[in-house]
């Protein structure tokens, strides 16, 4: 196997090159705006008895609202500031609370991916992933990888992707776990960073190890929401948009990072 000098520091998640740190992937693509401001602006100002007009009944926000105000009245200064802070943290107490979950069915899908390359069999997997299972079992010929490490000299990035597949039309796919309830552009731009650094050096592993280079390009991407209630891939078909996307988020993080 051919070895160079690429390291991954797991301890502080550091991906290097002749000894150098390379970017983040998922770093670089922290510029783009995440799609979030007004899920933690829905989390705080439910504590004042909002309900989203758009998901529930006309009865069912009237009578949130009219909860939240005789609470409101009933709250003296003191109680009315705490309301406020338990607000203003609404979003991050809830990314706390969901973390551990995320990271569990994260598991649940790198279980399923590796079982079905073989490398440890079983047949048990949290029934919250079954939808993408059953889109797998119809539309996957073979797993390429699973959690495989990648990086490109020219962008000076390195990564970590989930699972790439060969499908049943013959395109060749990478498949992003995310914790979130929706699919996301910004997160395919990140996986586009992912399809420039594998089409160009292939597959490692976390020692310098390469493990295989994929003998066509790669044709699609697939964002998993492993946070929505049907847990199945959404596809972002345009792969070329997303390599020139994340090669510009990589310029744009220059700029504002080391100029």
């Amino acid at each position: 196997m051919t070895k160079v000098d690429y390291k991954f520091d797991s301890v502080n998640h550091i991906h290097s090159l002749g000894g150098k740190p390379l970017m983040g992937t998922s770093t670089v693509v922290s510029v783009l705006a995440k799609p979030l401001t007004w899920w933690a602006a829905g989390l705080a100002v439910e504590k004042f008895g909002w309900l989203n007009p758009k998901k529930n009944t006309p009865e069912a926000v009237a009578k949130a609202l009219a909860g939240g105000w005789d609470m409101i009245k009933n709250l003296d200064l003191t109680q009315y500031g705490v309301l406020l802070t338990e607000a203003y943290k609404a979003h991050s107490v809830r990314l706390k609370d969901t973390a551990e979950t995320g990271r569990d069915l994260h598991k649940e899908l790198e279980k399923f991916v590796k079982s079905e390359m073989g490398i440890k069999k079983q047949t048990d997997f949290d029934g919250k992933i079954e939808p993408f299972v059953k889109w797998s079992k119809a539309n996957v010929k073979n797993y390429i990888y699973s959690e495989a490490y990648s990086f490109d000299e020219e962008t000076w990035t390195g990564g970590i992707s989930d699972a790439g597949a060969e499908l049943n039309n013959d395109q060749m796919a990478i498949l992003d776990f995310k914790s979130s309830k929706e699919a996301y552009k910004n997160q395919a731009v990140q996986v586009g960073g992912y399809v420039v650094q594998i089409e160009k050096n292939g597959l490692w592993d976390s020692q310098g190890e390469k493990n295989k280079k994929l003998n066509k390009p790669i044709d699609c991407i697939y964002i998993v929401p492993f946070g929505a209630e049907k847990v199945e891939p959404v596809l972002f078909a345009d792969v070329h948009s997303y390599k020139e996307a994340f090669k510009a988020a990589v310029i744009l993080y220059k700029l504002l990072n080391f100029n």
